[in-house]
């Protein structure tokens, strides 16, 4: 090796073992700062502040699912009514000379989107009901109806156990009952069942001074656990809908060929629907109101709570977990083995009873109630108290609602802060280290 290398290369070495042995204030652990990081964990007993129950958000008729329910205390019964079809057709675009239709047969199609999975024997049973129902028809009014204008019986049971065909081109699973023409569709991802009944001209009277408009209400039958929610027109396209089969006649005028003869269909979904509860649920005791915090039931009953925020877990600390504990009154009475959500969603503007509901940007926090439970309910509120820590200007407040609202015949009730069983919020955070100090 040249003398000139060897000496540059020797050179090079030592400043790297000089580099290694440094010892400059900068080096760790003089220049790394002491102390340690410290947890808390606390429960805040008096933060729910000015708490209110409200009743009258949602009705029967504007829910997400249709329950219907046959077990001792509780009746339900799904009600719905089709939009009109039409009873002449311009057999040419544009013409205006019009033709009468003929309707030969009609398939209705019902959404399965909860049910008692323990039920045996699960049965859907459908009726004629009058075409003028609506929001205030009540259980009674239809009483009769429910006894002597039966339309079919879908035998639920039956068709999950029925010998499966899978569509590979939706991944659904198919299931026939051969001697009634019913099928069943599973969907694997959302559980949800799709009930086809081929009807005929007697079972779906087409009726020209109606225009095909319909009405079917759906009672449910089991040897045990009666307990099923069929898809609403809320739901995002669940609702019970007909598909109509029908023909016309084109005419032909200028030559001797035979009149053509053209067979189609048209689906018509629900105008209208509902469901019919006996007993009929109690409205909210205006003095219960005050002093518990009510949430879902028919009509749809929330409250909103107000945070009174710690200025500490805004200036000197970190949230690590946010935890909010509710205690009901008493155990939630409704069909067994139903549940629900109980829902905390951020409000955008604290104006009382009409406070907007954010739609996004906010976490909304959920927690899953148990019918005949008592226990105390927690949802974390984490992201939420993050999230007013960091936006000074945002309402520190947010509504418990129910999940599916106005859904079902449960309803809770916790204790406000007006009672020695008040909200709390259970907060675990960690100071924030004091960089800088000595």
């Amino acid at each position: 090796m040249p003398r000139g290398r060897r000496a540059r290369l020797l050179l090079l070495l030592a400043l790297g073992a000089c580099t290694e042995r440094m010892t400059a204030p900068g080096q760790c652990p003089a220049f790394c700062p002491g102390g340690q990081l410290q947890m808390g964990d606390t429960v805040l007993t008096d933060v729910i502040v000015r708490d209110s129950a409200y009743a009258g958000y949602r009705q029967a008729h504007e829910g997400q699912a249709l329950p219907v329910v046959d077990v001792p205390g509780i009746r339900s019964r799904a009600i719905f009514r089709t939009f009109p079809l039409f009873d002449s057709i311009a057999p040419i675009a544009g013409d205006t000379l019009k033709v009468p239709i003929a309707v030969d047969s009609a398939e209705l199609t019902l959404f399965l989107v909860h049910r008692d999975t323990k039920a045996s024997n699960l049965t859907l049973t459908i009726y004629r009901l009058p075409r003028d129902i609506d929001s205030t028809t009540t259980f009674a009014q239809l009483s009769p109806w429910f006894t002597d204008s039966l339309v079919d019986s879908v035998r639920v049971s039956y068709l999950l156990g029925a010998f499966p065909f899978y569509d590979s081109t939706v991944g659904d699973t198919i299931r026939s009952d051969l001697a009634t023409g019913h099928k069943l569709r599973w969907d694997h991802a959302t559980e949800i069942l799709t009930l086809t009944v081929p009807l005929d001209t007697m079972q779906a009277r087409f009726l020209a001074a109606d225009t095909g408009a319909v009405a079917f209400g759906v009672h449910v039958s089991a040897d045990s656990l009666a307990s099923a929610a069929l898809g609403a027109d809320e739901y995002p396209a669940r609702d019970a809908r007909i598909r109509w089969y029908y023909h016309y006649t084109i005419p032909d005028t200028v030559t001797a060929t035979p009149d053509s003869v053209v067979y189609t269909s048209q689906v018509r979904e629900s105008a209208f629907d509902s469901f019919v509860l006996d007993p009929p649920m109690p409205p909210l005791d205006p003095a219960a109101l005050d002093t518990t915090l009510a949430v879902g039931g028919v009509p749809a009953a929330r409250s909103l709570l107000r945070v009174a925020f710690p200025s500490f877990l805004r200036d000197t600390a970190d949230v690590v977990r946010a935890t909010l504990l509710l205690v009901p009154v008493e155990a939630v009475v409704g069909a067994p083995g139903d549940s629900f959500s109980v829902v905390a969603h951020p409000v955008m503007a604290d104006l009382g009873a009409k406070s907007p509901l954010t739609t996004s940007g906010v976490p909304v926090s959920a927690a899953r109630v148990h019918l005949g439970s008592a226990d105390t309910v927690r949802i974390e509120l984490t992201d939420l108290v993050r999230a007013w820590a960091f936006d000074t200007t945002a309402a520190t407040a947010f509504f418990l609602r129910q999940v599916p609202e106005a859904a079902t015949y449960a309803r809770i009730r916790f204790y406000s802060s007006r009672t020695a069983f008040r909200p709390t919020l259970h907060v675990t955070y960690v100071r924030r280290f004091p960089f800088g100090r000595l």
